[in-house]
């Protein structure tokens, strides 16, 4: 097991920096310049890996890098979206100290229970901005009219040994079909999450 996820982490990073060399064409087309190549370290579901990525600067404009804006690995923060997404499930019905047990013994990455912690704080924020910036839209989007609406709502309480956080997630949808016998689809499907009950409303 050991192996087969070193290897997986090596296919990673490799793939990682292919993606990288194959964005430097498009990027230079913007106007940007390769200033120097730095190297990465990312926690994602398969564990820690180091990857090279190149920094791109443009007279008038921000310095970025193309790869981390692609794979959505934030300046400042350590752990992939999947790894994120993972932890998170696994906190919606755990405690932050139950959450990092679990996250250690069956995951490939190592994780504090104050790290769980701030791990959903940040996620609250990141879904908050979210919306105000859809919110924004609101008033050029084109209203569709559709004659029933289904609408379902349900709220998950995150408890950990300081704070208290509930997400609470509507959905929306036009209707649903029968794909089998054991399986149905949303038409139009939407789905609205926030801290706060009102804001997801």
């Amino acid at each position: 097991m050991c192996y087969f996820f070193d290897l997986i982490r090596e296919l990673m990073k490799l793939a990682l920096e292919e993606v990288d060399a194959g964005l430097v064409e498009e990027t230079k087309k913007q106007g940007y310049q390769i200033e120097k190549k730095n190297k990465r370290p990312v926690v994602t579901a398969f564990g820690e890996i180091s990857y090279w990525h190149r920094r791109y600067v443009c007279p008038g404009k921000k310095a970025q890098y193309p790869l981390d804006k692609l794979m959505g690995y934030d300046k400042y923060k350590r752990y992939s979206v999947l790894a994120v997404k993972d932890v998170l499930q696994v906190s919606a019905v755990a405690t932050y100290r139950n959450t990092a047990l679990a996250v250690n013994t069956l995951s490939c990455f190592k994780i504090s229970h104050s790290q769980v912690g701030k791990l959903i704080v940040q996620a609250g924020k990141q879904i908050k901005a979210q919306q105000q910036s859809e919110e924004r839209y609101d008033g050029i989007t084109q209203k569709k009219k559709a004659p029933v609406l289904y609408l379902e709502g349900d709220g998950v309480v995150i408890k950990g040994t300081k704070k208290r956080l509930e997400f609470h997630r509507y959905q929306v949808c036009e209707d649903i079909i029968n794909l089998s016998k054991t399986r149905r689809k949303r038409v139009q499907a939407k789905e609205f999450v926030s801290l706060s009950r009102w804001d997801a409303l």
